[in-house]
Parts: structure tokens; C-alpha cells; sequence
């Protein structure tokens, strides 16, 4: 496992900057899809999609790893938790502007 030891706690390196990075991901998909403006822009939405598959593709399947596989901490569990929530919050968004779907179980009905 890639990991550190923090505060005499190991934990997977970069777990936070992951969250970080999927939970700003998410707060601008708000921001983008709150605005007619922006939303109508192609340009624009494709430039977001960009990101927003990158980070679906590679940051979000290695948090689930970790965390179907017990590598996350009591609190980065929570994060966790509380970013599936925000993705399934999300959805309608997503499938608004035709972008990439969390391939992730997102604990609610969505799942496959």
C-alpha cells in the first residue's frame, strides 16, 4: 500500500488531496449547471468534462479501493461517504449536461 504515517497513524498517501480535488470538482459542477449561461456553452462544458472525467476515471476508482479495501481512516471514511452522497446529489446535473456518471456505487437507488 502506498502510505505514510501520520501523527503515528498510517494512511494511504494523497487520500485528502484526492477529496479535495472530487469535492471542488463538485462544487463546480454546481456552479456550472446553476448558470444558464455557462451551461449553454459548449465550449465551456466540454472543458469541464474534461476535468470532471479525469478525476471519475482515476482519482474516484483508487478512493474506492482504498476504501472497499479498509485503507482509509475513520475520517477519510466519512469524507467519503459525504463525497458519494454530494455525487448522487449530483446526477441530475450530470445527466443534464451529458457528462460523465460516477462508475462508482453512490449508496442510493443509482446503483448498478
Amino acid at each position: 500500500m502506498n502510505d505514510e504515517l501520520v501523527n503515528g497513524e498510517h494512511r494511504v498517501a494523497g487520500v485528502a488531496a484526492d477529496l479535495d480535488m472530487l469535492f471542488g470538482e463538485v462544487e463546480a459542477l454546481r456552479e456550472l449547471a446553476g448558470d444558464p449561461q455557462a451551461s449553454a456553452d459548449q465550449a465551456r462544458v466540454y472543458d469541464f468534462s474534461i476535468r470532471w472525467g479525469t478525476l471519475l476515471a482515476g482519482r474516484l476508482p483508487r478512493l474506492e479501493h482504498y476504501y472497499r479495501n479498509g485503507g482509509l481512516t475513520p475520517d477519510e471514511r466519512a469524507r467519503y461517504d459525504a463525497l458519494r452522497v454530494a455525487l448522487r446529489e449530483a446526477l441530475p446535473m450530470v445527466e443534464r449536461l451529458g457528462i460523465a456518471r460516477p462508475s462508482i456505487p453512490l449508496g442510493g437507488a443509482d446503483d448498478r
